[in-house]
């Protein structure tokens, strides 16, 4: 493993907003973990984890922390036990469980990696399928400890698990079981959703959804009622063709970000809570 500093952030993204991390380092064994977190202590910074970048988005300028990625992307499959390291793209776990027999296609086209699903417990709409249905244990490295989170230890909630309210947590592995069912049938019903997603969201410089839900309202219903479709700061978007999705036209900036999410809340006149993540120089969240 190697820590490498002043290393740009922006495509590592999916939206391409953001500056330096003042550290960097890609994880692919337990004890790359243990490493960069000793190394973060002596430097005083935060480690943060950060998965494919699809539900990110960091300050324009020097973020004072050592950004790392899990690399480490294993799946290993015994009947419907399936484990998978948090580096693993999800769509790869999808199509490769679904040759299997193993219907994980509840979560076909949530972009990002397995640690980023779990973290944000990914799912479809606030009354579909989530990540937590099929969860049996979770290892995650927390403030210098490996520990093992069974299913009602990650307190799973809509968009939400523990791992949010822990410092800096980083997810490495999750065991999941997962029911079987005919692959043709899996392949169709992935065939299927990614059809529908395709016609129902942009697929371009964007961070994913950018609120949760609200009082069980999709975000997307209360922008577009309010009439923000198309609206634009500077170079970034509210997306014309999903109303919850923030898009960087060409050179948007965090400060584009943050000037576009305070005028959608007011104009909306909700306090709408952030679904992606907006981190600042600091090493900290914007709420």
């Amino acid at each position: 493993m190697q820590i490498q500093e002043r290393v740009p952030l922006a495509p590592k993204t999916t939206m391409r907003i953001g500056g330096c991390a003042r550290y960097y380092a890609e994880l692919s064994r337990q004890s790359d973990v243990e490493i960069a977190w000793k190394f973060a202590q002596e430097k005083g910074v935060p480690m943060i984890a950060l998965g494919s970048g699809s539900n990110t988005v960091f300050a324009d300028g020097t973020i004072d922390a050592l950004v790392v990625r899990v690399v480490a992307n294993g799946i290993d499959v015994s009947g419907n036990i399936v484990r998978a390291e948090a580096g693993a793209p999800l769509a790869t776990v999808i199509t490769q469980l679904a040759k299997r027999g193993l219907d994980f296609s509840a979560l076909t086209g949530i972009p990002g990696t397995v640690g980023g699903a779990i973290f944000g417990n990914a799912g479809q709409g606030p009354q579909g399928t989530w990540l937590d249905h099929y969860v049996q244990t979770v290892s995650a490295f927390v403030e210098g400890e490996w520990k093992i989170f069974s299913r009602k230890e990650c307190d799973f909630r809509y968009r939400d698990s523990v791992f949010k309210r822990l410092l800096n947590p980083l997810l490495w592995k999750v065991t999941l079981t997962v029911p079987s069912r005919p692959a043709q049938a899996i392949e169709r019903e992935i065939t299927m959703l990614l059809k529908k997603r395709a016609v129902a969201q942009p697929f371009t410089r964007t961070a994913g959804s950018c609120f949760k839900a609200f009082n069980g309202t999709p975000a997307w219903k209360i922008i577009d009622a309010a009439g923000l479709k198309g609206l634009t700061i500077g170079d970034l978007q509210v997306s014309e063709k999903h109303a919850n999705f923030l898009v960087n036209k060409e050179r948007a900036t965090f400060a584009d970000v943050r000037a576009l999410i305070k005028t959608i809340r007011e104009r909306t006149n909700q306090p709408l809570e952030l679904e992606m993540r907006l981190i600042e120089e600091s090493g900290s969240l914007l709420s």
